[in-house]
């Protein structure tokens, strides 16, 4: 089969690789659709420990079942499908009190985790337990289903937040976690979305989703907060950037025993105004991955709540991938969310 391959920062080839054999209660898939996850990205350019050479990338992704292992039944050759990607171990404290989305025994499909490497659906077939195999009505297409991982991300997060019936809420960072945050507080009942960006386009992007306001960063970001909330402030705000400018801002912008977000990872270390947000008495909610959130995701696109096909700005043959990694790489590119196929 025909695969993305990366050897090393920035060295993405698309190359001939053995093809994958289902093993017992393992299914052989036939990739359609893989979105481009920005951690993927930052594989690609050398900064991510989660992408060690040589590996077939790809954790967001649908296609069809091409093959069944031994054992597997209830599926069935040419069924749609998505895959839940983490293959948490089930059996240590962590999955046992419901946290397997930090189960140090996990694998990832598509990445590199202490558990070792395995190869993702960047390519013409992945394999995957069948149980994590969900079946994908014709009513969602394959690239939707690629952006269901995401998805569950920001559905996590947002979960966290508790009741957002008739709350004022603020999402930072307009990319694809951010939107699809803007999408679940909408969902979930917030009166006021106000989306915070520096790129007027994902601005944009984010209106479309539902905010009822866009902000710049550039801008007073704080007098125009108070201004649309009659100078409460935020019940919460959303972080799916991760710097300290976006951290402290949002400290500043939260309500007094409001909730702070920390979901985006740009800076690994930052300083926070940490007495600010004490005195204040702010939540500091943090959230990573998923557990059960990309079935619940699923089921809301399937439902009709969330239109996630709208944040798709570009599709491309899975053979420009490399031409496309480097594209997204040199920052000059507008695209929000690209997705790759096999057509």
């Amino acid at each position: 089969m025909k695969a993305l391959v990366y050897h090393g920062p920035r060295d993405m080839r698309y190359e001939e690789v053995e093809t994958p054999k289902p093993q017992k209660d393992e299914v052989l898939v036939k990739v359609r659709s893989v979105s481009i996850c920005g951690s993927d990205l930052s594989g690609y350019k050398g900064g991510s420990a989660m992408r060690v050479p040589p590996l077939i990338m790809g954790h967001e992704f649908s296609g069809e079942i091409a093959q069944l292992g031994e054992g597997v039944s209830g599926f069935k050759v040419g069924e749609r499908v998505g895959v839940v990607t983490n293959l948490y171990c089930g059996k240590c404290q962590d999955c046992k009190d419901g946290l397997q989305n930090v189960c140090d025994y996990r694998r990832i499909i598509g990445t590199t985790m202490k558990a070792g490497s395995y190869n993702g659906a960047m390519a013409d077939y992945v394999v995957a337990p069948a149980e994590k195999i969900m079946p994908l009505p014709d009513s969602v297409s394959f690239d939707e289903c690629a952006l269901v991982e995401p998805l569950s991300i920001s559905l996590r997060a947002t979960k966290h937040a508790g009741n957002l019936q008739g709350k004022n809420v603020a999402v930072f960072g307009s990319g694809p976690i951010g939107l699809m945050g803007v999408m679940c507080m909408k969902s979930f009942g917030a009166k006021r979305i106000v989306a915070i960006d520096i790129v007027e386009k994902r601005l944009k992007m984010a209106l479309q989703c539902g905010a009822t306001d866009a902000v710049n960063s550039k801008d007073d970001v704080y007098g125009i907060t108070r201004k649309l909330t009659d100078g409460v402030g935020l019940d919460v705000v959303f972080d799916a950037a991760g710097f300290p400018e976006t951290i402290n801002t949002g400290i500043e912008i939260a309500r007094n025993g409001g909730t702070l977000l920390l979901v985006g990872m740009a800076s690994p270390k930052m300083e926070i105004e940490y007495k600010h947000a004490v005195v204040k008495e702010l939540r500091l909610q943090s959230s990573y991955m998923y557990t059960s959130e990309m079935r619940e995701g699923l089921q809301m696109i399937i439902d009709g709540k969330l239109n996630v096909a709208q944040m798709i700005t570009s599709r491309h043959p899975m053979s420009e991938g490399p031409r496309i990694f480097e594209e997204l790489a040199s920052g000059k590119t507008s695209d929000i969310k690209v997705i790759l196929t096999n057509e």
